[in-house]
């Protein structure tokens, strides 16, 4: 539904074809299986160990030797199969949807309207071609009071047909549309010849009945070559993304070394008498010795003001170049965080499924509750927490407040501790989610507190 509602616009009033918008529906869910994946484990884990926990299996099992550890061996290896099925879901199938719905979406933003002809109003839906029309009977379709302005041959001098009446059709293979006009009439003005010079040269017909034909191949919904999308960093694997990567950072160096060569040649270096060192001797390609602070006294040929000009404009021109070098060398850094942080996602969901594997299994044996009812709400809040500091590392990834191992990996490293807490807490019976011992808890603190309360009071006072 929301992807319906972010692109209603998109496929709206175009006249596509039903399949087409299925399989734009379907190419944009594949995108949705990295948010279902991990939720569904999660959930799935917590019901089913709930229900074993809420009919005292897991008791048994427990007072038969066996550990909690040998009860969640077999679901982590179904825990494995499914993280390497996420790994080829991130690494594979999602590229290949985004570049079919990149190239797909693409085409429809490109799909002209479906030729909709309002009355009273100029419609400019076929290119070279400008129609009004007067009146539009419903019911029988026909046209009155018609003007079009055709500029297929020339924008200077247009053609102008007007009729009283009108009817359309198209051909068999939907190629072309006939419009059938009656009583109407033909305006044309030509080039201006030599001898017209207080007259535009011009021709006039007007006919009983007249058909034109108009060339419907633009409203025709056409294919573009999924090869001109394929470098976006969405629709890459891992291999070409590494690729990419390492092209980028070439680019990078070669940038730099560009940037020091041009502006290399607007800077001299003075040397003073006594400085001898080696570096300035590469350095300088004109030696000045001074001991004057005004360096102009030294150029006799040359006014101070124009020095000072060149100078000013010199520096005017490297503070162009390096400001133009370090906005194009950000944005390389962004299309290079970009590439980096999309190689990282494409491991970071087969790792959040076994991390939420190990904290809904836990959990779930704790809770000991099954059904939709209470493994619904704990999960659901569970996963939304860990959405929303997953997003929040992305976020500072591509800002590059973060780098992109730190905020991809930020969700993961928040959760495995709290996976850890909980399995050991299933592993040694932890009452975590009783509510009596945090009702014994509470009524021991308040004695507590009592307990100081009397010891702080006076003796005089408590008499």
């Amino acid at each position: 539904m929301q992807i319906i509602w972010l692109y209603v616009d998109e496929l709206i009033g175009k006249g596509l074809d039903w399949l087409i918008i299925a399989e734009l529906m379907f190419y944009f869910s594949a995108s949705l299986i990295p948010q279902a994946l991990p939720l569904s484990i999660l959930l799935a884990s917590i019901m089913t160990f709930g229900n074993l926990g809420e009919s005292y299996e897991l008791v048994a099992a427990k007072a038969s030797g066996i550990s909690i550890w040998k009860m969640f061996r077999p679901m982590a290896l179904v825990m494995l199969f499914v993280a390497t099925f996420g790994f080829f879901v991130a690494n594979v199938l999602i590229p290949q949807a985004n570049l079919k719905k990149g190239s797909l979406l693409y085409d429809v933003r490109q799909q002209k309207p479906s030729l909709a002809i309002k009355e009273g109003v100029f419609s400019q839906d076929i290119p070279g071609i400008t129609i009004r029309v007067g009146k539009k009977d419903r019911k029988t379709q026909e046209l009155q009071d018609i003007i079009i302005y055709d500029q297929r041959e020339s924008q200077l001098h247009p053609v102008i047909i007007y009729a009283k009446k009108g009817q359309m059709s198209s051909s068999e293979d939907n190629r072309y549309l006939f419009l059938n006009l009656i009583d109407g009439g033909r305006y044309e003005e030509l080039e201006r010849v030599k001898g017209y010079y207080y007259s535009q040269q011009h021709s006039t017909m007007t006919f009983n009945q007249e058909r034109i034909a108009f060339d419907m191949n633009s409203f025709k919904f056409n294919r573009t070559d999924e090869n001109l999308f394929k470098s976006h960093w969405e629709m890459l694997n891992v291999i070409e993304l590494g690729k990419a990567s390492d092209s980028l950072d070439k680019v990078a160096f070669n940038k730099f070394e560009e940037l020091k060569g041009y502006v290399r040649p607007y800077y001299y270096f003075s040397k003073y008498q006594l400085d001898t060192t080696e570096e300035h001797k590469k350095l300088s390609p004109i030696l000045v010795q001074t001991k004057e602070k005004n360096i102009t006294s030294h150029f006799y040929d040359v006014a101070s003001s124009t020095i000072y000009a060149n100078a000013l404009t010199s520096a005017r021109s490297v503070k162009n170049i390096v400001e133009y070098s370090i906005n194009e060398y950000k944005d390389l850094n962004k299309l290079r965080s970009r590439h980096k942080i999309e190689w990282h996602k494409k491991f970071v969901l087969s790792i959040a499924c076994i991390v939420m594997f190990f904290i809904g299994a836990p959990l779930g044996s704790i809770i000991r509750k099954g059904g939709f009812g209470l493994p619904i709400v704990v999960s659901v809040l569970l996963y939304v927490a860990y959405h929303i500091v997953s997003l929040s590392g992305e976020k500072a990834a591509k800002t590059e407040a973060w780098s992109a191992l730190e905020g991809i990996w930020f969700g993961i490293a928040v959760f495995v501790p709290i996976a850890f807490f909980i399995t050991y807490q299933s592993a040694n019976d932890s009452q975590l989610f009783d509510k009596n011992l945090y009702y014994k808890w509470s009524r021991k603190f308040q004695l507590l507190i009592s307990k100081k309360e009397k010891e702080a009071t006076p003796p005089n006072q408590a008499s």
